[in-house]
């Protein structure tokens, strides 16, 4: 099977893997939490069971593409969810999912270490699902050893959003929060230049 499979799709489903890995954190935090919400039968029910196995033994072959669509699409619906059922409960805990994500950026930050600024774009841009490869969602505007610039073509999380009733730009904040983990042990600022432009930058 591993002969159908390309680099392109390990790296998709590795980015599929990680918002995975971040929902069954949020899962995790209700539950420690004794939150009056069972996410993880609600998440299944509605959306399917979400199972990470070795991509060889799980990818259908004969419809790669659409089948890493399907998974992409599986993972959008499930946090969308997820953060909108519990903040529509609870929306005092908000600064709790923000550390969730944060926390997963930190995690996973050495990915950032000893590499240059568009090295360090380039991981974000490795580790945070934005659809398919074929959407093209971001665009790379200014690149050099001092600062790197990119800006959001499309938005392909907020049909996800508004199809559980959620809040787009709370997405967005949770983002920028696993962005900030990721960069935690470098010297790099990253902010925002306006709604659809940010940009990454030596200290």
């Amino acid at each position: 099977m591993s002969a159908f499979l390309g680099p392109i799709h390990h790296w998709l489903y590795n980015k599929i893997s990680i918002q995975h890995n971040i929902v069954e954190n949020i899962i995790s935090y209700t539950e420690e939490n004794n939150m009056e919400i069972d996410l993880r039968n609600a998440l299944d029910e509605k959306f399917g069971k979400a199972e990470m196995k070795p991509l060889e033994k799980v990818i259908d072959v004969t419809n790669i593409h659409g089948w890493l669509q399907e998974k992409v699409s599986l993972e959008e619906y499930r946090l969308a969810y997820a953060v909108t059922s519990i903040l529509s409960k609870e929306p005092n805990v908000l600064e709790d999912i923000k550390t969730i994500f944060y926390n997963m950026g930190k995690r996973i930050s050495d990915l950032c270490e000893n590499k240059s600024l568009v090295e360090v774009y380039k991981t974000i841009n490795d580790t945070l699902l934005d659809g398919m490869p074929c959407d093209r969602a971001n665009e790379l505007l200014l690149q050099d050893e001092n600062e790197v610039v990119w800006r959001r073509n499309v938005c392909v999380h907020k049909n996800y959003w508004s199809e559980v009733n959620g809040d787009i730009d709370i997405y967005y904040l949770l983002r920028d929060e696993f962005i900030s983990g990721l960069l935690d042990k470098i010297n790099v600022n990253y902010e925002k230049v306006n709604e659809v432009t940010s940009k990454i930058s030596r200290r």
